[in-house]
């Protein structure tokens, strides 16, 4: 199973995932009834999780494992243990981030250690190591799967360091074996991190800042009982702040001065990608030393897999204060250690090897949307992508369809409109909010006898506009049975507003009305020709001796002419 998935059901087309994904490892496809649903491309994905959190729908589901660890920790012959990132000061409530091991420890674990534990154990090996050439930092899994998925011939820059949760895993496994390792962190893509074939094995699994207040709500774990207790294990110094930027440039003894070239600090995927994109061009520039890339916003202070809301500066001060107010690091001499050489992992290249469209195929592509010449492609961006040309590689890669053009559609839809609105046996008027005529259908004009252009005349010059103003002052839809024009034709109306326009539908029963007084012309006559026959036959009644004959005759011949009426 991916690790992002779509829920197609919730998914509505608005190609918000596209737009923001900034490798564009989104495909968008027509699923039922032509509806399109966006679908993570796996092999190009760099799980930054970022479609997980601006999709306006929710409808992007990241695989989860917390019923796993529920189920593991209920068996009591299991021992399991939990690391759990530094940045928990800045993602968890505020009031809560001292009770952190407590809430823990009475979930189930068996053990509650700081990943910032491996983060200084990476830092001091980089040190040992101390490679001169360009080196870019490998604690960010999502940078490490940018490198290896979309620039792999930039993998020997990447430092050949394992992560803070590989280090502090492997640690775990070291000091208790055959135990299972649960992370806890706010980044989705630590979750594909341990699954990886280089690491595989070490962390069993990974849950998210958010699982974890998830799993604690359910429990009904009564926060204000939970004790303020420490952390297991060693307690390392600064780095604890190897979430912020910087952080790992201070853990490791770096320079932390803006002024010194051989180092840098880079966070938020864009600029990641940009200086990538330097790299990879040879820039002139003076290459840094030591590169420390962060795909979040703030560093890790900017995870996906948060609690709280608060923006990232608010965060790093949170982060801060508890780091000050939890007290002093060990001593050196309790600092435990692994072999050098679990600190190592390898790169390979991941890149997918798509098919590149030839220029005749691209135009072709395009000509689908009526985008024929250079000034056709608008390249708005509206579909996702950067440009209508990256589009319709896309399109050819079967990463996307030819209607996500949303110009195209809008003409196409105003045009089928429009055939619609010429094509009605009902009159259609469209006028502004000054009652200007914006548009007419033939329909209308015929009704109303127009000659020459009336677009643009106010609609006192084709009829009485009262019921018009009517709708603009009430703002509501006004129904009219029946409205004689200034022709002989007779209407029925209905006027209703629409944004900042007035639309009149005018259905022409002048037939219908003259249908209508035929009819009750013949009731009437029906009716009085009935009331003649009982007249005669009470006269009948009074002399029937004498005229029998005659009125027999009469009322033959007048329920005659009575069945004649009643059939025409």
């Amino acid at each position: 199973m991916n690790l992002i998935t779509t829920n197609e059901a919730k998914c509505r087309d608005c190609y918000k995932c596209v737009r923001t994904c900034q490798v564009k490892a989104i495909s968008i496809q027509s699923g039922h009834q032509n509806q399109m649903h966006a679908r993570v491309i796996e092999e190009s994905c760099i799980q930054d999780g970022m479609c997980t959190v601006i999709c306006p729908q929710k409808a992007k589901v990241v695989k989860s494992c917390l019923e796993d660890v529920k189920r593991i920790i209920a068996d009591p012959t299991i021992f399991v243990a939990a690391s759990i990132a530094p940045s928990f000061a800045a993602h968890i409530p505020q009031d809560l981030t001292g009770k952190i091991p407590g809430l823990l420890r009475q979930l189930g674990f068996s053990y509650v250690g700081q990943t910032a534990v491996g983060a200084e154990l990476i830092c001091l090996e980089y040190l040992r190591e101390n490679p001169a050439g360009p080196t870019i930092s490998s604690a960010c899994p999502v940078v490490v799967n940018l490198v290896e998925r979309h620039y792999p011939h930039l993998i020997p820059y990447l430092s050949r360091l394992v992560s803070p949760m590989i280090a502090h895993g492997r640690l775990l496994k070291k000091q208790f074996p055959e135990s299972v390792v649960v992370f806890i962190g706010p980044c989705i893509g630590k979750k594909g991190e341990a699954q990886s074939d280089a690491v595989q094995g070490v962390v069993d699994y990974v849950l998210g800042f958010k699982e974890l207040w998830d799993w604690a709500v359910q429990a009904g774990i009564d926060f204000e009982q939970i004790p303020d207790t420490g952390f297991d294990g060693y307690n390392p110094g600064p780095a604890r702040l190897f979430p912020a930027e910087g952080g790992q440039l201070l853990a490791s003894s770096l320079s932390t001065d803006i002024m010194d070239e051989s180092v840098m600090t880079i966070t938020g995927l864009e600029n990641c990608i940009e200086l990538l994109k330097n790299l990879s061009g040879g820039s002139a520039h003076k290459r840094p030393r030591f590169m420390e890339l962060l795909a979040c916003d703030g560093g890790c202070l900017g995870g996906p897999y948060r609690v709280t809301e608060e923006d990232v500066y608010f965060k790093k001060q949170r982060l801060l204060d508890f780091y000050t107010s939890s007290g002093p690091a060990d001593q050196p001499s309790r600092r435990p250690s692994l072999p050098a050489a679990e600190l190592y992992r390898t790169f390979i290249n991941r890149k997918q090897d798509l098919p590149v469209p030839t220029p005749e195929q691209i135009k072709k592509i395009l000509a689908l949307t009526d985008k024929f010449l250079p000034e056709d492609e608008l390249n708005c961006g509206a579909c996702g992508f950067g440009s209508c040309q990256e589009k319709a590689v896309a399109v050819f890669q079967g990463n996307a369809e030819p209607q996500m053009c949303i110009p195209y559609m809008r003409k196409r839809a105003e045009s089928i409109s429009n055939m619609v609105l010429r094509a009605m046996p009902d009159g259609v008027i469209i006028t502004d909010e000054d009652l200007n005529i914006i548009e007419i259908n033939p329909a209308a004009r015929k009704m109303f006898a127009c000659k020459g252009k009336v677009t643009g005349e106010n609609l006192d010059s084709l009829m009485d506009p009262a019921e018009f103003q009517r709708v603009i002052r009430e703002k509501r839809m006004v129904k009219t049975e029946a409205c004689y024009l200034k022709n002989p034709l007779i209407t029925r109306h209905l006027i209703f507003p629409l944004d900042n326009r007035v639309v009149g539908i005018f259905i022409d029963i002048t037939n219908e009305l003259k249908q209508r007084e035929e009819l009750e012309l013949v009731k009437t006559q029906t009716i009085n020709r009935a009331r003649e026959v009982i007249k005669k036959q009470m006269t009948v009644a009074q002399v029937i001796a004498g005229l029998l004959g005659e009125t027999t005759a009469e009322t033959k011949a007048l329920l005659s002419k009575l069945i004649k009426v009643m059939q025409e």
